[in-house]
């Protein structure tokens, strides 16, 4: 049986999101940026890069070296062609797996961001994500994840939302996994007399004290 990252990042997950747009990646690149001052001129990869738009902010930020590595073909193919658009024609792309940097490669910035973390059910494969990218870093380079508060998510989340969007009905649940340990979530696409589509997501609920821990053994 595939894994959920495996079949639902398709064309279709963009629309899902139209405000994770070219506006909100600036602002995060920005935050970044006051956060941990990156070198421009140093490499830098976005690990889970999805469809390019933080790539596009980086590159007009100001930062010479991109590499954007994601497991999903479509999202590449997007990125591909937003790059195009914006006549960026020197970021490496490439389609791997996020525990699996290429060997020999060397970054001094690595981001992962818009919760690419926490998606392995095993602990010992979100590990080996952390351990592979602290692997890939040069010496005095930064890792930065964007993941989930656990508490936050545990006090504010949102059971059930219905949209309409584009001419489709979208039906999303979230829960807490019986154990406590991930926030899942069901998205159910329909549209006119079409058999609906639905998209899964999981992603692992850390701590702070766990991701410190995490950290500390990659």
């Amino acid at each position: 049986m595939r894994e959920w990252f495996e079949e639902s990042f398709g064309r279709e997950y963009l629309s899902l999101y139209p405000h994770r747009d070219d506006v909100e990646a600036r602002c995060d690149v920005e935050r970044i940026v006051r956060l941990i001052s990156p070198p421009k001129e140093r490499p830098l990869l976005d690990l889970g890069c999805g469809s390019g738009r933080h790539l596009i902010a980086f590159r007009e930020a100001g930062f010479r070296d991109l590499t954007g590595l994601d497991l999903s073909t479509a999202l590449l193919q997007e990125a591909e062609e937003r790059l195009r658009q914006h006549s960026i024609t020197d970021v490496r792309l490439i389609q791997r797996d996020m525990r699996d940097i290429p060997e020999g490669d060397r970054f001094f910035t690595i981001v992962s961001l818009f919760t690419s973390f926490g998606y392995f059910r095993d602990r010992a494969d979100n590990l080996a994500v952390l351990q592979g990218a602290c692997r890939a870093l040069l010496p005095g380079g930064h890792l930065l994840v964007d993941t989930l508060n656990r508490d936050q998510v545990l006090q504010s989340l949102r059971p059930e939302e219905r949209r309409c969007f584009d001419g489709r009905e979208i039906a999303i649940r979230r829960w807490i996994t019986p154990d406590g340990l991930r926030v899942e979530k069901s998205t159910c696409i329909r549209q006119s007399a079409s058999a609906p589509t639905v998209y899964r997501e999981s992603v692992r609920l850390y701590s702070e004290s766990e991701v410190r821990h995490l950290m500390s053994q990659a």
